[in-house]
């Protein structure tokens, strides 16, 4: 089983992945701790709403129709930002040195203020894994799960300069990088 705890990385889906609702997914991961995983899909923008309409509905101006992002399937009410760490709210979570993740209102008001980080992934719900389901997808050994993810070190530029089938790719190559390193 994998022995390393990913917390502050992306996780990338395998190319060879069944086809489901993960396929070609890139995952923001803000917790793996024991048996326990919980990833932020960041590269599914959802099409019907963006982040002007829940903030609004939240009773907020906002600045501009930033996206808002597919972050799983779990909890899709409710909002997690993944920012630079240029802002820091009460629940703020830094992930490493260049992101960190707030999920609570603090963050979209500050956004709506015009203080708030300079970058930023509204992601709503999230992926979440128990009873050591991830460490399995993380271990190559795992015949069992069909389901793995490559790894790499989350930054900056993979998480807020692309979007899509085109930003799975690049960390996808990131990742194999990433691996090919970590072997010297």
């Amino acid at each position: 089983m994998a022995k390393k705890k990913y917390s502050g990385y992306l996780l990338v889906a395998n190319p060879n992945n069944p086809r489901d609702e993960l396929a070609k997914s890139v995952l923001l991961c803000v917790n793996h701790t024991g048996n326990l995983a919980i990833g932020l899909q960041i590269n599914n923008q959802l099409v019907d709403i963006d982040l002007s309409t829940v903030a609004f509905n939240l009773g907020m101006d906002f600045p501009s129709n930033a996206p808002l992002w597919y972050g799983g399937n779990i909890a899709s009410n409710k909002i997690h930002v993944v920012h630079t760490n240029d802002w820091r709210g009460i629940t703020t979570v830094k992930l490493n040195d260049e992101i960190s993740v707030t999920n609570d209102i603090s963050v979209l008001a500050a956004i709506s203020r015009g203080d708030g980080p300079e970058y930023f992934r509204a992601c709503a719900g999230y992926w979440l894994w128990e009873d050591g389901r991830m460490d399995k997808m993380l271990d190559p050994r795992d015949k069992e799960d069909p389901m793995k993810w490559e790894v790499v070190p989350a930054t900056m530029d993979l998480i807020f300069d692309g979007e899509g089938q085109d930003q799975w790719r690049i960390a996808l190559e990131r990742a194999a990088k990433h691996q090919v390193d970590a072997w010297f």
